[in-house]
């Protein structure tokens, strides 16, 4: 983890902080909790292997788009609607629930 925050301070090239950032975001306590339940989820029916597959394929790109998206509207619209100062005084109240629709 160390190896990671030393290059997203090192480096300021956006692909790759996008990239080092997901990948923290992806092994910190609650999205990999979360992940191995969808995993074990998922998997439960195991009999029918490309029905596993095809669900966790499902979920990855569900999961990705949802973080996209919600990435894109902040970076598109927080000047044009001021998304940045209603999530300022607002955040907390709305941010979870908005997450547990989106994901």
């Amino acid at each position: 983890m160390e190896f990671l925050k030393a290059l997203l301070e090192n480096y300021n090239i956006p692909i790759l902080s996008a990239l080092i950032l997901g990948l923290m975001t992806a092994i910190s306590p609650c999205p990999l909790a979360t992940n191995i339940t969808a995993t074990a989820f998922i998997s439960k029916n195991i009999s029918s292997k490309r029905n596993v597959f095809l669900n966790g394929l499902l979920y990855a790109l569900g999961r990705g788009f949802s973080y996209t998206a919600i990435g894109l509207i902040l970076y598109f619209g927080a000047s044009k609607f001021h998304i940045a100062r209603f999530f300022n005084q607002n955040g907390e109240k709305y941010l979870g629930p908005l997450l547990l629709l989106l994901v």
